[in-house]
């Protein structure tokens, strides 16, 4: 009969006689508890170890643009290498006069650019709130026509101050949405990005005559 809530025990039950027949023992209810959290925690493991090795390679590319390259760029490599997108645009954001100003961009037209320089939707909410908004977390009704390939609107902020935003458009073919491991690299670049974008500036400065 379906939805009895037997098929466990069943399963369990064929299990064991499998054991048996293999004359191998039966694992107890606490064994197999335990091998459960052992799995469980050797997913964290291979999970945060996995993270660790994308936030070292993203820290070891922005230190590299600091000495001599460009930032931005970087930031396009990351985004492009290890979240999968090559449809990115970095705005600063110049509190004074609420202005947004393009600073860099690969895979985006001129036009969705300049439609987006006026700060509506999204990269307004996120400056407003100073929080990454994603596409897929909006109201429907609240989305622009330019906002339809939109994946993110990542903050970026150092000292509590917005400085600016990337806007992460289309995703890679293979890729079908963000992942937890994209989740902790958005972070990182909220504000490494920031702080590293920011330092960028001051070392132009300081290289004009």
């Amino acid at each position: 009969m379906i939805g009895t809530g037997d098929g466990s025990r069943i399963v369990r039950k064929n299990l064991v006689e499998k054991k048996h027949a293999n004359g191998e023992r039966a694992l107890s209810t606490e064994e197999l508890r335990t091998r459960t959290q052992q799995l469980s925690l050797r997913e964290q493991i291979e999970r945060n170890h996995f993270l660790l090795e994308r936030l070292y390679a993203a820290s070891a590319g922005i230190i590299q643009a600091l000495n001599g390259g460009d930032v931005h760029a970087a930031i396009g490599e990351i985004l492009g290498n290890l979240v999968g997108s090559e449809e990115v645009a970095i705005f600063h954001y110049k509190k004074a006069d609420r202005r947004f100003v393009h600073a860099w961009s690969v895979g985006v037209p001129n036009e969705t650019l300049r439609q987006f320089s006026s700060g509506a939707g999204m990269m307004g909410r996120t400056v407003s709130q100073g929080l990454t908004q994603f596409r897929d977390r909006q109201n429907e009704a609240h989305l622009l026509p330019c906002e339809k390939n939109l994946t993110a609107s990542v903050v970026l902020k150092s000292s509590r101050e917005v400085v600016g935003v990337i806007l992460i458009f289309g995703l890679l073919p293979q890729k079908s949405g963000l992942e937890w491991v994209d989740y902790q690299l958005l972070k990182f670049l909220e504000t490494y990005g920031a702080v590293a974008i920011q330092l960028h500036g001051l070392q132009k400065n300081e290289m004009t005559p």
